[in-house]
């Protein structure tokens, strides 16, 4: 709330004119809160909670669709067991980015590192052989 204080008098009219300016001017402001977070965070907390959610339909808890009314049982077998396949499989992908991110830089570096020594080594091996080669 926010209490502009007038005067009735004609010798105070600019600074009421100034006054109620300033009042419509901070009734229009709209703030927002917005939760600072780190991306990265961001990203980990959403890939925990689709791992949750994929974690409960595969277990079970929540409903997981079962076809059309018309459908075999042995259909709906497959059915099921395909869809398993696949939340199983973006289990693991999930899991594999999340280890990814949590990969610290000196840890990545290292890696790196030892990815560009085998590449340096299969290639000092082939120039070995093109020599050796008549």
């Amino acid at each position: 709330f926010l209490i502009a204080a007038l005067s009735p008098a004609d010798i105070n009219y600019d600074e009421t004119l100034g006054t109620l300016r300033y009042a419509d001017r901070a009734k229009q402001i709209k703030n927002k809160a917005v939760v600072n977070e780190n991306p990265m965070d961001k990203l980990i907390r959403e890939l925990k909670e689709e791992n949750d959610k994929l974690k409960k339909a595969l277990g079970g808890e929540m409903p997981v669709a079962t076809g059309a009314p018309g459908m075999s049982d042995e259909d709906k077998a497959a059915l099921r067991k395909q869809m398993e396949e696949e939340i199983r499989a973006q289990l693991e992908a999930n899991a594999s980015a999340m280890a990814d991110m949590q990969m610290s830089d000196v840890d990545r570096t290292a890696l790196a590192q030892q990815q560009f020594n085998e590449d340096q080594l299969k290639l000092l091996e082939k120039e070995k052989e093109k020599e050796s080669s008549p």
